[in-house]
């Protein structure tokens, strides 16, 4: 014997070989995502038949992945984790839930994957502005006319029902226009006018004071005109199309019961704590004014970095849009005060705050908005 290891079969690797798996496919990770389901689905039930808990087009689905997979690619985006895009997959189920207009279809071109081609359309395009959390949300300027906003789905539910409405009912108003929302995966993509100009929070610090005061005076008449549309009655409170309520602050709280009217919006807000007495909330209430407030259309986030101004040619500041409609809907008419002071703190300097339109300023509800700061220090959202 010449002491030599005898080798392995050859139907067996050899020991010192590793076998390497390949998770990033397509159709890997569709399979570890089917995975972890079965796993919770297990969980539940020990016993349950593995075969009722697959989907019944399971076998299709994995054949398309995989063909997804064989495809010849154009190689890996170099994207980093914080960019949203890196977690938009060509594999991901796909849904048209708005309908897309002709301007997008172009840009998109012929396709045989929708979710390929606006993967391929992102990673073309200027990046316009990224949430402090990037994978968040971020907005994306595709094209002289277009811009993507892509986020989790449910974020831009109320804006896509609304930036409709406004077009049919105030179709002079500056708000963006649809030009349709895609689902991948859990992401939505919202696809919106471009509209050109700058952002108010850039501009504000190099204004005067008279230009200032200008843009506040148009900002007044706007939001005005948007209080005129009317509150259809026995209609929901909150997003036109039944989304809820929304109170934004350090996070956003959604009531989980249907609100008819301003009464029951504020058994909403006072309703948000899970540390003040039930004495101190309801020495709070008796504050609020006894008479109920009026519904009215709201906006729910107006700030600088919501409004869109361009100057032109002869100097003046003019507000050419009114972006980020997430928040928007029918509220008590307070509610715009409350919500356009959302960041205001003792530190801040920024005179915004001092100019804000006159019709929807603070001083109009004095006592709603004292008694909504006192609150808000109870609140487990803010």
């Amino acid at each position: 014997m010449d002491g030599s290891k005898t080798p392995a079969p050859v139907s067996q690797p050899a020991k010192n070989r590793v076998v390497k798996t390949n998770r990033t496919t397509v159709a890997a990770r569709w399979n570890i995502k089917v995975l972890r389901g079965l796993e919770v689905s297990l969980r539940k039930d020990p016993e349950a038949n593995l075969s009722d808990l697959l989907s019944s087009t399971y076998p299709e689905q994995l054949k398309s992945f995989k063909e997804l997979d064989i495809r010849p690619s154009k190689g890996p985006r170099p994207l980093p984790s914080h960019d949203i895009r890196s977690r938009l997959h060509g594999g991901d189920p796909t849904t048209i839930v708005r309908e897309l207009s002709p301007e997008l279809l172009a840009l998109l071109g012929d396709f045989e994957h929708l979710s390929e081609a606006v993967i391929d359309l992102l990673d073309e395009s200027e990046v316009l502005y990224k949430s402090a959390w990037a994978a968040s949300c971020m907005v994306f300027r595709i094209s002289d006319t277009i811009t993507a906003k892509v986020t989790i789905e449910k974020h831009i539910t109320t804006e896509y029902c609304t930036l409709p409405y406004l077009q049919e009912h105030l179709p002079q108003f500056p708000a963006p226009r649809l030009h349709g929302v895609v689902q991948i995966g859990r992401y939505g993509l919202l696809f919106t006018s471009f509209i050109p100009g700058l952002d108010l929070e850039k501009v504000w610090p190099q204004l005067n004071d008279p230009e200032k005061r200008a843009i506040s005076a148009q900002l007044d008449k706007l939001l005005n005109e948007l209080r005129t549309l009317p509150y259809p009655p026995n209609t929901l409170l909150g997003g036109i199309q039944g989304q809820g309520c929304k109170d934004g602050r350090r996070a956003v709280r959604v009531n989980s019961e249907p609100i008819l009217d301003a009464k029951e919006f504020e058994d909403f807000i006072f309703a948000g704590s899970k540390t003040a007495s039930p004495m101190y909330t309801q020495f709070l209430r008796t504050l609020m004014p006894a008479s109920p407030a009026k519904v009215v259309f709201t906006h729910g986030d107006i700030r600088p970095a919501n409004i869109m101004v361009r100057q032109d040619e002869r100097g003046p500041w003019s507000v050419v849009a009114i972006i980020d409609w997430e928040s928007s809907g029918f509220y008590p008419e307070y509610w715009e005060s409350v919500k356009m002071t959302n960041n205001l703190t003792p530190r801040d300097r920024d005179d915004w705050y001092l100019l804000l339109p006159e019709s929807l300023s603070a001083k109009q509800y004095p006592v709603q908005w004292l008694v909504d700061r006192i609150w808000d220090r109870n609140l487990e959202n803010s």
